[in-house]
């Protein structure tokens, strides 16, 4: 059975870094690459602690220094980065339509992208497909990668029992495979599994973007309607793993407009000529159709709810808008949308940033994010 063939040397590794090198390397995946000086002021840690950490990481051929580049003063400034090749992350994303499994380096770049389209609704055959992926996925990684372990991305939520979670479609043949145990013993390496919107939210925060917020809450568009909320870079995902379920606050009706692809397929799909395509759709809206201008208005109408939700219940900083839909959708989304919150008279309570994510990959970005994400968190 395919695996991690190098475990012994991950475990090896991972033996000898500690919080502090994991916060170097956390702060090298979000910036691509650092001056000692950015990463102290980051981190918090001195400079002399800092050398000795930095100095461990390339002795482990872990980090390298790039070339040196003039300052502002003349001074030559040595950046950090993550070396290619070390240590790599695999990703799989569970849609009802596309099953994508791929390999992301620790420093973020795509090593492997598999993807198969079709009907996946099923967990049997969503599984088969996973695994004869994930087989073809292992004789493709280099040897010298160090795999830290596979983060799973589903769309539903868990029931009471670790690693199990419920989809919407065939919700008794999700609930019964306990994804993490199948995964992880059969390629023999941590399995993590999330929900697609808190494997969404990983991923954005370990983006640039995302580091800078005290905390967010990311509404995924796909499909269907996910969500997650971070903290201080913490997920927060609740006693089983269900922080964040915005679906739920939305009408289940499926007449209703609903910020989803879905919805948007559906409902253009009972008013246009021929097939829907997100072409057509970017075209239509640049036009400013009425079949799609009149859904949008529909869609704020029923995101009122949830968002006032959001904001009243976690007050977070930011809320995050990204996913399958088109970004110009999600950009007037943005524009549109009224985020209220508590108010007495005429004093109101201050209310979130709306930001659009415009890495529609960010899901995939994630799901490989997430191994490492837990990964920098541990002790």
């Amino acid at each position: 059975m395919p695996g991690n063939s190098t475990s012994e040397s991950v475990l090896q590794i991972k033996g000898r870094l500690h919080v502090s090198h994991k916060k170097v390397l956390e702060y090298l995946k979000r910036h691509n690459q650092a001056t000692r000086a950015e990463i102290a002021k980051a981190t918090g840690l001195s400079n002399q602690t800092l050398t000795r950490l930095t100095k461990q990481l390339i002795d482990l051929n872990i980090i390298a220094e790039t070339s040196k580049v003039s300052g502002l003063r003349g001074q030559p400034a040595i950046y950090l980065r993550i070396i290619s090749g070390v240590f790599g992350c695999i990703g799989v994303v569970f849609e009802h339509d596309r099953i994508v499994v791929l390999v992301d380096d620790l420093s973020g770049e795509n090593l492997i992208r598999l993807s198969q389209e079709g009907t996946f609704l099923t967990a049997e055959i969503a599984v088969k497909s996973a695994t004869a992926m994930l087989d073809e996925l292992y004789t493709k990684i280099p040897p010298p990668l160090n795999v830290l372990g596979i983060g799973i991305s589903i769309s539903g939520f868990f029931t009471n029992i670790e690693g199990r979670i419920c989809s919407q479609q065939d919700p008794q043949g999700w609930s019964k495979i306990n994804w993490q145990e199948t995964f992880s013993s059969r390629y023999q390496c941590p399995c993590y599994v999330e929900n697609d919107g808190c494997a969404a939210s990983i991923g954005f925060s370990l983006s640039k973007a995302g580091a800078k917020l005290h905390s967010f809450f990311l509404i995924l568009f796909t499909l269907d309607i996910g969500g997650g909320f971070v903290f201080e870079g913490e997920l927060v995902n609740g006693t089983y793993g269900n922080a964040g379920e915005i679906a739920a606050l939305f009408s289940r009706d499926l007449n209703s407009a609903r910020p989803t692809e879905g919805s948007l397929y559906n409902h253009l799909s009972k008013v246009w000529d021929g097939p829907v395509t997100n072409e057509k759709i970017v075209s239509a809206f640049n036009q400013q159709d009425t079949n799609i201008m009149s859904w949008i208005t529909a869609c704020i109408e029923t995101m009122k709810f949830p968002l006032k939700s959001i904001q009243s219940l976690l007050d977070p900083e930011a809320i995050i808008f990204t996913g399958r839909l088109p970004i110009e959708i999600q950009q007037e989304f943005s524009k549109k949308v009224i985020v209220s919150g508590p108010s007495y008279g005429d004093v109101f309570a201050p209310t979130p940033k709306i930001l659009v994510d415009y890495d529609q990959n960010i899901l995939e970005k994630g799901v490989t994010a997430i191994p490492a994400f837990y990964f920098f968190k541990s002790s």
